[in-house]
């Protein structure tokens, strides 16, 4: 090879090279086209309550045609969502009742959501995933306080099944709910008045699914001296 021709092959190389950089350079400066995304952790199909279906939210940097797609653990489609959808700048807010394309509600598990925009023509796989779950959790009661005084706490120490908040009914009221996700915790109620009182726990996961109550314990409840 002769010095023009190397030359010339080093000036092909500089010139791949800066053009590559300024590729790299402007996909670094342009928008991102989901500015931000949200996926409900968990729900429950079978719960009757809030958490029945999942929630999916999506900021886009600009309006644009958009299929929303509900993946298994196999990255295969049980669902589209939306089917290019013009969906506008800013938020949107889309949900899933855990059914197919079928109608058909699908077996417990973890779910991913492909978003797919035309016009950007980039698909996303979004970062949060969505657990079904339609079994209830169990609780079992370890200890308690059996005897207190008005104005003083009954504790009432648990294990659950699975990650679960207790939940404490008072004479079959709903009276207090532990806020954790341990499987071993303790929930605290304050008695106002003197009595005796039929205290029952449950499970409450983080799908919205309820679990059956204890068996009912007692706890009497004394004036204050």
């Amino acid at each position: 090879m002769d010095r023009h021709a190397a030359t010339a092959v080093v000036l092909l190389v500089l010139v791949g090279t800066a053009v590559a950089f300024a590729e790299t350079e402007r996909l670094k400066l342009e928008p991102t086209a989901i500015r931000e995304s949200f996926v409900q952790p968990a729900f429950s199909p079978a719960c009757g309550c809030e958490e029945s279906r999942a929630a999916i939210r999506l900021r886009l940097h600009r309006a644009d045609s958009v299929t929303v797609n509900i993946l298994d653990a196999a990255g295969d489609s049980v669902r589209v969502l939306t089917d290019a959808k013009r969906l506008p700048r800013g938020r949107a807010e889309l949900e899933w009742n855990g059914r197919d394309d079928q109608g058909s509600v699908v077996p417990d598990g973890t779910y991913g959501v492909e978003v797919q925009l035309a016009g950007a023509d980039r698909t996303f796989r979004l970062p949060q995933d969505t657990i079904l779950d339609t079994v209830a959790p169990t609780a079992r009661v370890v200890s308690y306080t059996n005897t207190v005084r008005t104005g003083e706490w009954v504790r009432v120490v648990y294990r659950v099944s699975e990650p679960a908040h207790g939940v404490l009914y008072v004479n079959g009221k709903r009276t207090a709910v532990t806020y954790t996700k341990g499987r071993s915790a303790k929930v605290r109620w304050k008695p106002r008045r003197a009595g005796r009182y039929r205290i029952e726990l449950a499970a409450l996961d983080l799908a919205g699914n309820i679990g059956a109550r204890s068996p009912i314990f007692v706890v009497r409840v004394r004036t204050s001296a």
